[in-house]
């Protein structure tokens, strides 16, 4: 009976698999490019996970705006990815032999439209577009969608190979982000650091006397659920990173161990950091206020700072030391996040303290944590010297990748903030970067997208307060309500009281006189 396939008989598929050619079957390349697109689809679905975390995080008028930022960024990105962002980043000439990359000296050049790439590539074309498409607004209040998705592509055109592959001069080793908490995370933290530097923080948010005003996202729920379907789709992001699971020759460590690596410490650096920021974030409280709060948005974001730093080493660091790796960030998140706050960066999402710095920690992280072993699994021997990489110095490595590391994030953060600080600016002075304050006032759901996301729209003077949507349409819970109908029946009466003395009172001065018990003018 036949198998359909070339091989008769599974020792026949065994020993095809072990076999010493240097490439595969066919039926392994095609498990390789399976992994990789089942990989590609995991991370597409972060954008599900980036559309919830971000509208719990920003007030409720602007929760529609949040979700066209989403569609446009998947819509424009992939055809801005199409046309010039695979060829910038891929597009190198092959070499005299044909079968590799020969490199560029700046950008590639190649593939644009993906003109002349064979279709058994295109599998790859799908990964490398969902990979550095996990894009953060740090200011979706008042930013227009023409800069987010400008960003978009930016990032996509970034020359990974060129910041990473080509580095043997940083001090004989060559910088290793082996998923991208550098050349992903980073850049999107840096750019949008240079985009909140430049916007301005939203009207309201501080005090002329430097006093900050807490404008609290509107949805928990949704934030929580989005840190969680972020976490989901992580696993296709790192271990996917290793581009196969198949290796065309058998030994103790294949690659198929450094995906599992990368799985194993995808699940530990984030369990560890969101802990620790949790129990940080109360401590913090408690010194600040006296009071003990469990803050669930710090334990998310810590949650996420962990995946951000442990995206460079998930393949090449030890499950202890994922579970090091997020406890540092555990402490990293919550201060750095009252560090912007300290300089007047208004980042409503908390994306500068969780992908700027921890992406650069995660960087780091690699040179102090990275395994001789691990490395060469998942890399490969030196082609420089066909002898070991360098590995971590608290392994026993020396200093050299440590070096390597910290040069790659300097260059990489200063680019970023070239480029970033000039595009935003040239965008503030066209004119095209901010709302004018009338619409940023109404909420850009109302003023831009012809209305509210909810069915009756919520009042965001209560999500300035900290309180979230659980169903009360009206946007107060029940204390609020409660205060605020108090304080209605205390006017009522002394209304009524004065009436016989100021019978010269008009309706529409008394009216007036009640409706401004409720932000707004409301009445309940």
């Amino acid at each position: 009976m036949s198998t359909g396939t070339p091989y008769s008989t599974p020792e026949e598929l065994i020993s095809a698999l072990y076999s010493t050619s240097s490439t595969l079957p066919g039926p392994f390349q095609e498990l390789n490019e399976s992994f990789l697109l089942q990989s590609a689809y995991l991370v597409f679905f972060m954008h599900c996970g980036f559309a919830m975390l971000s509208i719990g995080c920003v007030r409720a008028k602007f929760a529609k705006h949040i979700a066209v930022l989403i569609l446009v960024d998947a819509t424009a990105s992939a055809l801005g990815f199409y046309l010039f962002g695979f060829a910038f980043a891929y597009g190198d000439d092959a070499s005299a032999d044909g079968l590799n990359p020969a490199g560029n000296a700046f950008i590639g050049k190649n593939f644009f439209a993906m003109n002349k790439m064979a279709p058994t590539a295109y599998y790859n074309w799908v990964f490398q577009w969902t990979g550095p498409q996990c894009l953060v607004a740090a200011t979706p209040d008042a930013v227009h969608c023409g800069a987010d998705t400008r960003l978009a592509d930016c990032r996509k055109g970034t020359d990974i190979n060129s910041l990473v592959g080509g580095g043997y001069l940083l001090f004989g080793s060559g910088a290793i982000d082996f998923a991208g908490s550098g050349a992903v995370h980073m850049v999107g933290g840096y750019a949008a650091f240079a985009g909140a530097w430049v916007l301005g923080p939203r009207i309201g948010r501080f005090l002329p006397d430097g006093t900050s005003v807490d404008m609290a996202g509107h949805n928990t729920s949704l934030f929580v659920l989005g840190v969680m379907i972020l976490w989901f789709g992580w696993y296709g992001f790192n271990p996917g990173s290793q581009l196969a699971i198949v290796t065309p020759t058998g030994s103790t460590y294949s690659i198929a161990s450094a995906v599992s690596n990368a799985a194993v410490t995808t699940s530990l650096a984030p369990a560890a950091a969101g802990l620790t920021g949790l129990f940080v974030t109360a401590i913090l409280l408690k010194v600040k206020t006296g009071k003990h709060h469990w803050d669930i948005m710090a334990m998310g974001n810590s949650t996420l700072a962990g995946l951000v730093a442990i995206t460079a080493g998930c393949s090449t660091v030890y499950p202890w030391a994922a579970v090091t790796i997020g406890i540092v960030s555990g402490f990293i998140y919550p201060l750095a996040s009252r560090l912007m706050v300290l300089i007047r960066i208004d980042d409503p999402l908390d994306a500068i303290a969780v992908h700027a710095f921890n992406g650069t920690w995660g960087v780091w992280a690699v040179g102090l944590f990275g395994a001789k072993n691990l490395i060469n699994t998942s890399y490969g021997y030196n082609p420089y010297t066909e002898g070991d990489r360098h590995y971590g110095c608290f392994m026993g490595g020396g200093g050299h990748l440590l070096a390597a590391q910290v040069v790659y994030s300097i260059w990489l953060g200063a680019w970023v903030l070239a480029n970033m600080f000039t595009f935003f600016y040239v965008l503030k002075l066209l004119g095209y970067f901010r709302v004018n304050a009338a619409d940023e006032a109404a909420g850009l759901d109302a003023s831009h997208h012809g209305g509210s996301a909810y069915p009756m729209d919520l009042d965001d003077d209560a999500s300035h307060k900290g309180s979230s949507y659980n169903g009360n349409q009206s946007g107060y819970n029940k204390n609020e309500l409660d205060s605020i109908r108090s304080e209605l029946a205390s006017l009522r009466q002394s209304i009524g009281k004065n009436r016989s003395a100021d019978n010269g009172m008009s309706d529409s001065v008394r009216n007036g006189t009640r409706a401004e018990a409720m932000p707004g003018g409301n009445m309940v």
